[in-house]
């Protein structure tokens, strides 16, 4: 029997994914969360074969919680499932040990076939998705200005985009307020900004938002 915790804040979206898994693996054992929080502790609590992990939690930065999940509990597979757009968030996840990533806006069919490529032990991605990164290996670099950031400054660079604050910033992601202020500078230099607002503007351009 196959164990799996969904991730995400939004009741609606946990009842979907809940059904069309339960649809296809009658006899999988279910667990919903809510926040980073919640799911740290269902996790600590229980072994899961599978977490359906979501970016955007109130009071979370995903990527720490992804980050802990691949250390403290490396036999379990994580597949981001997020309305993030996938040529920048799903390179990104996939580059810090998530699994697969998918599209919320994907068909039942496509999560499910994400799911039995992610238990298979394999990695999952669109052909979209796939493509991408094989004309950036082919190409050897990425004409999108942000993959030159690393995936902490990548991090950083959405909370400035959300505006939160260097304090906010470290609370969330757990580090000092010299190491964010340090990225954050670093951020500015790679993508030749001075400001915030230079920030925001070539996150529109390039459509991160």
């Amino acid at each position: 029997m196959k164990r799996i915790l969904i991730a995400d804040d939004h009741s609606l979206v946990r009842y979907g994914l809940k059904v069309a898994l339960l649809n296809h693996f009658p006899d999988a054992h279910i667990d919903e969360s809510w926040d980073g929080q919640s799911a740290m502790t269902c996790l600590k609590n229980a072994f899961y074969d599978l977490v359906l992990l979501d970016l955007s939690m109130p009071d979370t930065d995903a990527n720490t919680v992804l980050h802990w999940i691949r250390n403290m509990y490396p036999d379990t597979k994580v597949l981001i499932v997020s309305m993030n757009n996938e040529a920048i968030f799903g390179k990104r996840a996939l580059q810090m040990g998530a699994h697969g990533y998918i599209e919320k806006d994907a068909s039942p069919d496509d999560l499910i076939r994400a799911v039995n490529v992610v238990f298979s032990g394999k990695k999952y991605m669109s052909a979209d998705l796939a493509e991408i990164i094989v004309n950036d290996t082919l190409n050897r670099k990425s004409m999108n200005p942000f993959d030159e950031l690393t995936p902490r400054e990548f991090q950083v660079a959405m909370y400035i985009i959300q505006d939160y604050t260097i304090t906010q910033i470290s609370e969330l992601m757990q580090l000092q307020y010299t190491s964010v202020s340090t990225f954050r500078r670093r951020i500015f230099e790679k993508l030749n900004i001075s400001d915030r607002k230079g920030l925001v503007q070539l996150a529109d351009a390039y459509k991160l938002g």
